[in-house]
């Protein structure tokens, strides 16, 4: 079976399929930490994961055809403000689950439409001394079961999720988004190329519509995207702080 075609998913660069008469002897390491996340300045999130989310991060969507809700992480494209050159993910914050699956992935076959679980062939989370064994014999170990699980829910949910924010883009709610921050001690840094939901679009909205929005669960990863506003003076104070160590 071939690898997904290019451009692949964020973080993954070589993606094979897990089969356990080549990968038997691979460990997983949690433990190397989330090097890899340190140059995502945004990463897909989840609609289900939006209340949890808006405590640490500014929810945005993409721009395009069809917009996903991402939280933003840096104010510079290739910066996580969030990650220590450690690869250690500030204690304090919420890590998205798309990061936490990392990394495994599912990949379909082109011609069978079949899933396979995936991995990232050169993450540093796997190799042959360190972590928990992936296969007991020529079987899934409890630990990628586990994994297998999440990635499998993660799927489902991000598949909601398009069908959410596509309903959002339909019904007219999203408006480009742009901000300045303005550093105390001089320079600016402006960051665009995204999207937000309109208040006061969404207070228009026809009651048909915001009936519907409530019926599928909607409405608090909405409100959870308007709190998440607040979450603008962390990524203003994190830049500088990051700013101020390299001047």
């Amino acid at each position: 079976m071939s690898t997904p075609p290019s451009p692949l998913p964020l973080f993954y660069n070589k993606i094979v399929p897990l089969d356990s008469r080549v990968h038997g002897g691979l460990k997983l390491n949690r433990a190397a930490g989330y090097g890899f996340a340190s140059a995502a300045s945004a990463v897909p999130v989840g609609f289900v994961e939006f209340a949890a989310a808006s405590q640490s991060y500014p929810i945005l969507f993409t721009t395009g055809a069809d917009p996903m809700p991402v939280v933003l992480l840096g104010a510079r494209p290739g910066e996580n403000l969030f990650v220590s050159p450690e690869g250690v993910w500030q204690p304090d914050s919420y890590i998205p689950a798309y990061a936490r699956a990392y990394p495994f992935i599912f990949i379909e076959d082109p011609q069978t439409k079949q899933l396979f679980l995936g991995f990232e062939a050169d993450a540093k989370t796997i190799d042959q001394t360190t972590g928990v064994p992936l296969f007991e014999g020529d079987k899934p170990s409890q630990g990628l079961n586990e994994a297998l699980a999440f990635c499998s829910a993660y799927r489902e949910t991000l598949q909601a999720t398009s069908a959410f924010a596509k309903a959002v883009q339909d019904a007219g709610l999203l408006e480009d988004y742009q901000a300045t921050i303005n550093f105390t001690k001089g320079g600016a840094v402006r960051i665009d190329g995204f999207r937000v939901v309109s208040r006061k679009k969404f207070d228009e909205l026809d009651e048909a519509t915001f009936i519907e929005f409530r019926r599928k669960g909607w409405l608090d990863a909405i409100y959870a995207h308007f709190f998440s506003a607040g979450r603008w003076n962390r990524i203003v104070d994190l830049a500088a702080a990051k700013r101020d160590a390299l001047h």
